[in-house]
């Protein structure tokens, strides 16, 4: 692992899907003959064709999902009826378009409700065309008008750049924006550049992972209907416990960020320290002082995390819990805290609070507020110590928001010498540091990636044997956190 010098700024792009291959050929070929991968053999093509070739049916997937959610919305709006007349899909005999889309993909009608409404998205340049002549037949006929604010991600939907639950996702958003404008002192412009930003960020991205993007912005941009939302989920929070028929403990709970913070870090802690301990000692010690093969999977371990919790709450003089560095960290703005304004975030969750539940959590002496813009801790020790220290974790989870490379959350990391600390005599610095998981940390010591730190960003840049250009991809906090809006 060494660091870089000289790494552009530039995002990992679509321009690999553009080199059409053997492979992406023969693809391209079997879908127009129907023949699929007939007469392929996956298993033996090279890694680079194989990739190749699923970028390419991964990018003329979404375009495929495009074009059935512009007929599918065409579908619905033909089912709304004509001149008084019964509509498409009851006259196919099924009592919503939903049914009959479902029937025709096989899929359920939620799917369809979904095809509908990115449709209505793709359609939003010709109804505004026409909006300003004959508005009021598109409200009598039932369609609502969607605003070509959205062009960019309909652009980019239309062409298989963007999946269309990232799509959705932004329009319904920037919907919700765009309906209290007013009141937030939004102007087009604003919104605009929003949109940009998230088509932006969606690239390479899982849905789950943008999904939890599109929120905190909202939060962000919203905070005073955010805190509502908070609220809500506040008196919504529960915990139910039973015992099955088969005599297993059931237990479900919802919890609203603040009172899933503490008990998140908890569990995380102690999951990470069992990872770790595999990791260093193949084993987990019993009772009587023997090492047995740790075979559990994440959900058992966080299950004997949890009793190891109720056992401790209950009596249990055990010191071997490692909470000693466990914190709940709330990360806030200076501006922020002084007018009360604003939303903070929880390292390791992906739900905004809203300042003055930052504040309360403050009060408690488990959680550390780190707030952006006031006068920091002077962090670097030099080569006085090898090990990163608790303020200095703090510091990096604050940058890297938890490993660097993947985005598991900061208990399952640990702070990292970018140039080794013995072999590259490297210095115990925040530049010198980068946090990482186990299996990340592996990978790149394994496959010979590149970390470099630049303008407070973390950086990857892959081997040759990934990528031949070898383009660095963004990591960190400024790849999987809260994207920032910049002013107009």
């Amino acid at each position: 692992m060494s660091t870089t010098t000289g790494i552009e700024a530039d995002l990992d792009t679509d321009s690999r899907d553009d080199a059409v291959c053997d492979a992406v050929a023969r693809v391209r070929e079997g879908l127009v003959s129907g023949t699929g991968w007939t007469g392929i053999d996956l298993d033996s093509l090279p890694s680079d064709d194989l990739l190749a070739s699923h970028r390419e049916l991964a990018r003329m997937r979404r375009q495929l999902d495009a074009m059935v959610a512009s007929s599918s919305a065409a579908i619905a709006r033909r089912s709304m009826g004509e001149d008084g007349q019964q509509g498409m899909a009851k006259r196919q005999g099924y009592r919503t378009p939903e049914e009959l889309l479902a029937s025709i993909s096989g899929g359920s009608t939620g799917e369809a409700r979904g095809l509908i409404e990115v449709g209505d998205m793709l359609a939003s340049d010709e109804r505004e065309a026409h909006a300003g002549e004959g508005s009021g037949d598109l409200q009598e006929a039932g369609v609502v008008e969607v605003s070509p604010r959205f062009a960019i991600a309909s652009e980019r939907v239309r062409a298989g750049k963007l999946h269309t639950d990232a799509g959705r996702l932004i329009k319904r958003m920037l919907t919700r924006i765009w309906d209290r404008r007013e009141d937030l002192g939004v102007e087009l412009c604003d919104i605009e550049r929003v949109e940009r930003m998230l088509v932006e960020r969606a690239h390479g991205l899982s849905s789950n992972k943008f999904a939890r993007i599109v929120r905190q912005l909202e939060a962000q941009m919203d905070a005073g209907r955010h805190a509502l939302t908070e609220e809500l989920q506040r008196h919504e929070r529960s915990v139910t416990m039973y015992e099955d028929h088969e005599g297993m403990f059931v237990l479900r709970a919802r919890l609203d960020a603040e009172t899933a913070a503490p008990v998140r870090a908890a569990l995380d802690s102690l999951v990470g320290n069992a990872l770790h301990n595999r990791r260093d000692n193949d084993g987990v010690a019993t009772d009587d002082g023997q090492v047995m093969a740790d075979d559990r999977s994440v959900p058992q371990i966080r299950a004997d995390a949890l009793a190891a919790l109720a056992r401790h709450c209950l009596g249990c003089r055990s010191e071997d819990l490692p909470f000693a560095s466990t914190t709940v960290v709330v990360r806030l703005s200076l501006a922020d805290l002084q007018d009360g304004t604003g939303v903070a975030e929880i390292d390791g969750g992906s739900e905004p609070v809203c300042i003055p539940t930052a504040r309360r959590m403050a009060a408690n002496g488990a959680v550390i507020p780190v707030v952006l813009g006031g006068k920091g801790e002077i962090l670097d020790l030099g080569r006085g110590s090898r090990p990163f220290s608790y303020a200095q974790r703090i510091a990096l989870i604050e940058r890297d928001g938890g490993c660097a490379f993947c985005g598991a959350p900061p208990a399952y990391t640990e702070a990292h010498h970018i140039k080794w600390w013995a072999r590259d005599r490297g210095k115990t610095d925040l530049e010198n540091g980068v946090l990482l998981c186990s299996i990340c940390h592996h990978r790149i010591h394994r496959d010979d990636w590149e970390i470099g730190v630049r303008d407070n960003q973390v950086w990857f840049r892959p081997p040759a044997a990934v990528d031949p250009e070898r383009k660095p991809r963004l990591g960190g906090r400024a790849r999987f956190g809260l994207p920032k809006i910049e002013a107009a």
